[in-house]
């Protein structure tokens, strides 16, 4: 029986092994990308949809064009919307620009600055935040939020007094409007900032967050590089 059951054990083991190979021999997903960028639409310049990839921090905008007009053709979306896209590049153009093929997209919550008073209370329900990264001129947040059955408001909203100082205080307002909530769901945001970032005074904007995944972190800064 011993000698059965380390045999049944061996070939489990084995075949777990095997599999483990497999995977990583005959999935292959392709040589796709995820970037957060802004959907142009039809611009007349391309025979397809037109979208405008601004990448890390300050890096020159990318415009990427989509043959199959993919996006344009699924409906719901205008020209300034950002999106999460899927896609994969074909080839790269004499100007920069890239030739590519949308695989998929996600809509974000896009806006811009909003300024409120600092007399003002600001509405921070809590997310559970993936990542807050900027590309360009955006603020961009991959989070969780708890699902709820009604509308609720979303910001990105700046203190009015800190608008001329060297830092920029600005704050993620999230009011659930005491909604029953449920299960966690994704969210994405991209929050247009360059009313401050555009500034002379501006050197740094500090975004502040109420997030239950690191409670004692309260804020993130985004510093001018040059």
């Amino acid at each position: 029986m011993k000698r059965l059951l380390y045999i049944l054990l061996t070939a489990i083991i084995s075949t777990a092994a095997t599999s483990c190979n497999d995977d990583d021999e005959y999935y292959q997903y392709g040589d796709f990308r995820f970037d957060m960028v802004t959907f142009v639409g039809q611009d007349g310049n391309a025979s397809g949809d037109t979208y405008i990839n601004y990448p890390a921090d300050d890096t020159t905008p990318v415009t990427m064009i989509d043959q199959s007009a993919a996006a344009s053709t699924a409906g719901g979306l205008d020209s300034g919307d950002r999106i999460l896209l899927n896609y994969i590049v074909d080839s790269r153009n004499s100007d920069g620009s890239l030739n590519i093929t949308a695989r998929s997209y996600t809509r974000a919550i896009t806006d811009t600055l909003r300024m409120v008073p600092t007399d003002t209370s600001v509405p921070m329900d809590s997310i559970n935040l993936n990542s807050i990264w900027r590309t360009g001129k955006y603020i961009n947040i991959y989070c969780r939020v708890r699902y709820t059955e009604y509308a609720r408001i979303m910001a990105l909203v700046a203190d009015y007094t800190t608008f001329n100082d060297d830092t920029v205080h600005c704050y993620l307002m999230h009011n659930m409007m005491q909604a029953s909530t449920y299960f966690w769901r994704r969210c994405y945001m991209s929050f247009d900032i360059s009313s401050v970032w555009n500034l002379q005074s501006c050197k740094t904007v500090r975004v502040h967050i109420n997030d239950v995944a690191y409670p004692e972190r309260k804020y993130y800064d985004f510093t001018k590089t040059n």
